[in-house]
């Protein structure tokens, strides 16, 4: 398939292989032709908004990037943009952990075009069983040797597509866009939000913290409970010692003004000195 049937863009997104539908661990590359610079990938995924092609999850290039192990993480839309803010076509990618996809066109085809669906199990493009496709959920056909040829497609044909292999299960839903021969839409303003991801097969969970580490409102948690039990008691610790040793203080005071208790029983007479006897 061409990309003539996305029309009138500053700059198009083109996908390697041309599919909208990979598995775990395939490589994806993804690339921005444009007559301009100054193009790179972004996507949104379930984890993240906005984000631009950067290494640990891509390996980017001056106007393309590379997914070289894709995970279920993956999964979402990606289009290209400029540092003026244009934007190019959107492309929704499904990354599965399942046996079975299926291949079909990651762009808009144009009213009126044949098209080939496929259903692939593991990296055989096509299998000696017979495949069912579903449209919108329900049953449309079967195809021999995993594929179904739709010849002069319409609008009416637009929607969700998935296909089931007859002892593999089935893959998982993506949509195909149909566009008229009329389309000349000029896609070079800035939209008001980047494209949103699909909602197709949800992505994996986020990892989990590493064992060891503290969220930040777990540490702020922390810090106050800190503060409202620690520096408590360090004050009743640091009063307790001043009273002990005022009271200290105090009893060695009064042991210097006690009086000893056989000085008591002493008559004031008894201090006196002894009479001088005078001869007569």
């Amino acid at each position: 398939m061409t990309l003539a049937s996305l029309c009138l863009f500053v700059s198009t997104l083109s996908v390697s292989p041309e599919r909208s539908q990979f598995r775990r661990y395939e490589t994806i590359v993804l690339t921005c032709a444009a007559h301009s610079s100054g193009w790179t990938v972004r996507r949104n995924t379930s984890l993240h908004l906005n984000q631009k092609c950067q290494f640990g999850w891509g390996v980017p290039t001056e106007s393309s990037c590379s997914i070289d192990t894709a995970y279920p993480s993956d999964s979402g839309a990606y289009w290209c943009e400029n540092d003026r803010g244009e934007i190019s076509n959107a492309v929704n990618l499904t990354v599965s952990i399942s046996d079975v996809i299926l291949e079909i066109p990651p762009y808009p085809v144009m009213e009126g075009d044949d098209i080939t669906l496929r259903c692939s199990y593991k990296n055989v493009k096509q299998s000696d069983s017979p495949a069912k496709f579903y449209k919108d959920g329900n049953l449309i056909g079967t195809g021999e040797a995993g594929k179904m040829n739709i010849f002069r497609i319409s609008k009416s044909q637009q929607g969700f597509y998935k296909c089931e292999h007859i002892s593999a299960g089935k893959s998982p839903e993506s949509h195909l866009t149909v566009r008229g021969k009329d389309c000349k839409t000029n896609m070079a303003a800035t939209p008001a939000s980047p494209p949103a991801s699909p909602p197709a097969s949800p992505p994996a969970s986020p990892p989990a913290s590493p064992p060891g580490l503290l969220s930040q409102p777990k540490m702020i948690c922390s810090a106050l409970l800190f503060i409202f039990y620690c520096i408590p008691s360090i004050c009743c610790v640091y009063k307790y010692l001043q009273w002990s040793k005022e009271r200290a203080s105090a009893i060695d005071h009064n042991k210097l003004g006690e009086v000893d208790p056989k000085e008591e029983k002493v008559s004031v007479y008894d201090r006196l000195p002894p009479p001088r006897l005078h001869r007569c």
